[in-house]
């Protein structure tokens, strides 16, 4: 009992090990209906009093943001998944509701105050942006379902086969390449973390 117990946290002391060695993945899914919806609460609110103080906070917000997803992008996580543009139509179709959103309170807004001229004014802003949306759906989102040829070369292993391996740019930039994990290489990580034995 005794030794199985052993082997079983030596197996997960060693499982654990080798998970640190591998870069976590950036997952665009998880990520990025997070900013979407802080943007649209940021523009939604900035009509109401006190709107400048949120305003304040998302500008705040989305300057800590850059710079941490920046970092995470370009030194800790990996990112293998290419949507190929596929990401955009939902950017866009959230970004147009938002705005269609904050349209309809600054509208309701002005006219609780009595300002029906202004608020009647607004009503050409949501012509407008349901005019951009229809403009997006015709004339670029069609080019979303088609990968453009730069981005992919055909590589042939056997010439007499006719089997293809696709590679991205990215991709092929990064062949050959190890993942570092920063954690592991920070000397105050190197010092409390102890390799484990493999002789387990």
């Amino acid at each position: 009992m005794i030794a199985w117990s052993s082997q079983g946290v030596c197996f997960d002391i060693l499982t654990d090990y080798e998970e640190l060695k591998q870069p976590a993945i950036f997952q665009y899914g998880f990520f990025l209906p997070q900013p979407i919806l802080i943007y649209i609460i940021c523009i939604v609110y900035s009509v109401l009093e006190g709107g400048a103080w949120i305003l304040a906070f998302g500008f705040v917000y989305f300057v800590l943001g850059y710079f941490t997803h920046k970092y995470q992008l370009l030194y800790a996580m990996d990112h293998p998944g290419h949507s190929t543009g596929k990401a955009w139509p939902i950017i866009v179709y959230r970004v147009i509701l938002g705005l269609l959103v904050f349209q309809l309170t600054m509208a309701g807004w002005l006219a609780l105050r009595q300002a029906f001229t202004r608020a009647g004014l607004v009503l050409p802003l949501l012509a407008f942006t349901i005019w951009s949306y229809w403009h997006y759906t015709k004339n670029y989102l069609p080019s979303n379902y088609y990968i453009a040829l730069i981005s992919v070369q055909e590589e042939h292993n056997d010439p007499a086969s006719d089997t293809r391996v696709r590679h991205t740019i990215d991709e092929e930039r990064e062949e050959g390449q190890d993942f570092v994990n920063p954690s592991l290489v920070s000397p105050y990580v190197l010092n409390k973390i102890p390799v484990p034995n493999v002789q387990c």
